[in-house]
């Protein structure tokens, strides 16, 4: 299918989902049709805080996004930085050529791209009331014309607006906000499924299934996956 096809059936089509798991199955599947197998949409933190509990929707490998989030990538994230500020989308490889980007910022994305992120498109997304995200769309290449590239900030405000009518970001929900894969993890926990039995369900390795229940209990400041699975209900994440 041409991508500009996919990018207006996804617009269309959004607003029929109803789960946060729908949005991101879609968005996965357009991702992949301009050639991007990896994304992320998030809100933009303040400085100095984590970008752990802005992550609205992750299409990043596992280990990827734990290498980020254990070494606090996002304080010194050129595309993040970038995105406070730009309009439109840029590519990542316009940021990559600044000469005057600091050391640590050049080795994070030397890092994305041992994680197969060479290139990609950085959305930005700027609301009511200052409110600030990104869509980080990563490949191995960019091949993408400029109404391509106007289609995917379509896109990430679609997308972006979408989550936020489903999470009741206006409303007095958590900040902390699981990602569909933690809360599928949390919720076949609370099943009584082992980490190995939901590796098992989910397609994934045992660690991969660990590492989503440990980072849901961080956000839920719980104390271990059973307090984590308790605060699930009582915040009716679970039901």
């Amino acid at each position: 299918m041409n991508p500009l096809t996919a990018a207006l059936e996804f617009i269309d089509s959004i607003n029929q989902e109803e789960t946060p798991e729908g949005v991101s199955r879609r968005l996965s599947d357009l991702g992949n049709s301009f050639g991007f197998p990896q994304f992320c949409l998030a809100a933009i933190p303040d400085p100095g805080v984590s970008f752990d509990g802005s992550i609205i929707l992750s299409g990043w490998s596992p280990e990827w996004q734990k290498r980020y989030l254990d070494r606090d990538y996002v304080q010194n994230d050129p595309l993040v930085a970038q995105a406070r500020t730009a309009v439109r989308p840029f590519l990542w490889s316009s940021v990559a050529r600044d000469r005057e980007l600091s050391a640590m910022a050049q080795q994070i994305l030397a890092d994305a791209r041992n994680y197969g992120m060479n290139d990609g498109v950085c959305v930005p997304i700027h609301g009511l009331q200052g409110y600030q995200g990104v869509l980080l769309l990563g490949g191995p290449e960019v091949r993408l014309t400029e109404r391509e590239i106007s289609v995917l900030h379509l896109v990430g405000i679609y997308a972006s607006n979408k989550m936020r009518e489903l999470t009741g970001a206006n409303a007095n929900r958590p900040r902390h906000r699981l990602t569909p894969r933690e809360l599928e993890c949390l919720k076949w926990s609370a099943a009584g499924k082992t980490s190995w039995e939901i590796s098992q369900i989910l397609n994934i390795s045992q660690h991969t299934a660990d590492w989503y229940l440990a980072s849901a209990a961080r956000k839920l400041h719980a104390a271990n996956r059973t307090h984590a699975v308790a605060e699930g209900f009582r915040l009716g994440l679970i039901r």
